[in-house]
């Protein structure tokens, strides 16, 4: 009779009570086992859904505008700021601690916005409303924007002769 069996027998005993708490604990988180929590209806977020109503992007042939809810900043928190020639970035940030000392709120907001080719970034005026809606209208630059005519150029393919 030979020791093999035996030498292994031991040394397999951990992994197979392994397996078998592996086993236990897939008969625990079965899907059918949670088949009421599986099945409920899921909520889908619509892209756009985090953003406010009130905020808006708007261009037409004389200027791009666009109206962000701030709200919940004062005016000292709120920056504006232009990036890379052609972006205007809004940062706001708001800190408050609570009466209690248990708490601390923080909100932030970072938005940025490319403006399209023709607009005057350096023009551009932001205002404040009083029901805390911030608008920034840049103007189009009538003046930067040259009609040109690109020719047209024509090839002609041409066909090889026979004979040579």
């Amino acid at each position: 009779m030979s020791l093999f069996p035996y030498v292994f027998r031991d040394m397999m005993r951990p992994l197979k009570l392994l397996e078998q708490h592996m086993k236990l604990a897939e008969e625990i988180f079965h899907p059918t086992t949670f088949g009421a929590w599986n099945n409920r209806p899921r909520y889908t977020i619509e892209l756009g859904d985090d953003i406010s109503k009130r905020d808006s992007v708007i261009q037409d042939k004389d200027k791009f505008q666009v109206k962000v809810d701030v709200q919940d900043f004062k005016p000292e928190e709120i920056i504006v700021k232009t990036l890379d020639g052609n972006a205007i970035q809004i940062e706001a940030k708001h800190e408050e601690k609570q009466v209690d000392n248990d708490g601390f709120i923080l909100k932030q907001l970072v938005r940025r916005f490319v403006l399209p080719r023709g607009h005057d970034l350096k023009s551009a005026v932001s205002s404040l409303s009083s029901d805390g809606v911030l608008t920034i209208t840049a103007p189009r630059n009538v003046e930067g924007l040259e009609e040109k005519v690109i020719p047209i150029t024509h090839e002609s393919k041409e066909t090889p002769k026979e004979g040579k």
